[in-house]
């Protein structure tokens, strides 16, 4: 059984946090980022601006720098701590969808230990550069995304904690809203806490890299601890975001490419069909339809692709169309290997809609790439099968949701 636990969580007052609170750093352009640095003075970027300020040599010292602007919003008033509490997170899209969540305290051993379980592969620049950053930044800003089973009592607790006005509430340029509600009624944590607990298996839904830079952050902060450490320290925690999949949203990630690898379209079609069944669609724009139904544009045409019988043999990957397409399209008839590094190929999020598809078609038109594929999202029960086998996705099976804002509840690693 996973542990969760309250933390008491620094956060914008209801004054400061429409200013305070920022979408996660790469989710911005670089004149956006420039616009909301030089109009929003007391944002969560401001924190964080050294770690790309170019007159800083010294990674160390870039992040050191992002504590000391951590501590200075604290002395400032502009952010406050409060006790030792969970969090409701809501987030509610223009189009009206509805997700959320629990924020809280993961333990790391938990981790090791396989209780929150993984899907992706991490990339070891990544991790050791997050990990850089947690030895001397000491917080956490942004929760790793992690999804549950059905669990109706946690349902039960939180709609129930939803029915109080939240303490913060936000709204993005693109009307999407952000809530908060504090939780901190001894009670009320301690049925929260409870309710978790007994969750057999907690799963990363998104969040891989900076799930593994928590544990190296553990690892480094016991081995350099002056004191004996006993496994309730600050350090062997993380913070998380619990999402019920039911509640989770996953969205289609697309792949465009570059070239087929010398052959002709014709000579293309012809390699596929061994393991797909082609349907021409004439003049007509294509949306895949369910699971093992791609759906490709090439030389001004879209196709239907079925995946054949002959893909569908082993429990597990083989309910991927991403890992289908890895392994029967892009490394052997394009000659893709590494899906991670070569430049061929382009990974697109989707909108599980005719507009994500649109999307691909415009880039292939204005000859940017020569192909492209659209898939049907990932149910959330393989995601967690996959988990459950201990195997590991292709790179960028999944674009999910909620994103998470960064600042809204900031977990001191020095608490």
């Amino acid at each position: 059984m996973p542990q969760f636990k309250p933390f008491k969580g620094i956060r914008p007052t209801e004054e400061t946090s429409q200013e305070f609170v920022t979408l996660a750093v790469n989710q911005y352009s670089k004149e956006e980022l420039d616009y909301y640095i030089n109009n929003r003075e007391h944002s969560f970027l401001h924190i964080i601006l050294p770690t790309w300020d170019e007159t800083i040599q010294d990674p160390k010292e870039k992040f050191r720098k992002v504590r000391e602007n951590f501590e200075n919003f604290i002395s400032k008033k502009i952010l406050t701590q409060d006790k030792s509490s969970f969090y409701i997170y809501q987030v509610i899209q223009p189009d009206g969808r509805e997700t959320k969540g629990l924020l809280g305290l993961v333990n790391i051993d938990d981790y090791r230990q396989n209780k929150i379980k993984k899907h992706e592969e991490t990339l070891e620049r990544r991790v050791e550069l997050f990990a850089d950053y947690l030895k001397e930044s000491h917080f956490h800003a942004e929760p790793v995304l992690l999804t549950y089973k059905p669990a109706q009592r946690v349902d039960l607790l939180i709609d129930t904690e939803m029915k109080r006005k939240p303490i913060l509430k936000i709204e993005e340029e693109n009307g999407t809203q952000h809530l908060l509600w504090r939780v901190d009624n001894r009670l009320n944590l301690k049925q929260l806490k409870d309710s978790i607990e007994k969750l057999d298996e907690l799963y990363i839904a998104d969040g891989h890299h900076r799930m593994e830079s928590s544990e190296r952050y553990t690892k480094f902060a016991v081995e350099n601890s002056k004191d004996e450490v006993y496994g309730d320290e600050a350090f062997n925690y993380t913070l998380a975001l619990l999402v019920s999949n039911e509640d989770l949203i996953i969205n289609d990630y697309n792949r465009l490419i570059k070239d087929l690898n010398g052959l002709t379209p014709e000579a293309f079609l012809t390699a596929l069909e061994v393991d797909f069944e082609i349907i021409p669609k004439v003049d007509e724009l294509v949306v895949p339809t369910k699971k093992h139904h791609i759906v490709m544009y090439l030389d001004g045409q879209f196709y239907s692709l079925y995946v054949k019988n002959n893909l569908l043999t082993t429990e597990g990957l083989s309910e991927l169309d991403t890992y289908i397409f890895e392994e029967n399209v892009m490394k052997p008839i394009l000659n893709i290997q590494d899906s991670k590094k070569d430049k061929r190929v382009h990974y697109e999020c989707g909108t599980r809609n005719r507009e994500g598809v649109e999307a691909l078609k415009n880039k292939v038109d204005h000859h940017d790439y020569i192909a492209a594929f659209a898939f049907y999202p990932v149910d959330v029960k393989d995601l967690q099968l996959i988990a459950d086998l201990g195997l590991k996705m292709p790179p960028k099976s999944t674009y999910i949701e909620p994103k998470p804002l960064s600042g809204f509840a900031v977990f001191d690693l020095k608490e």
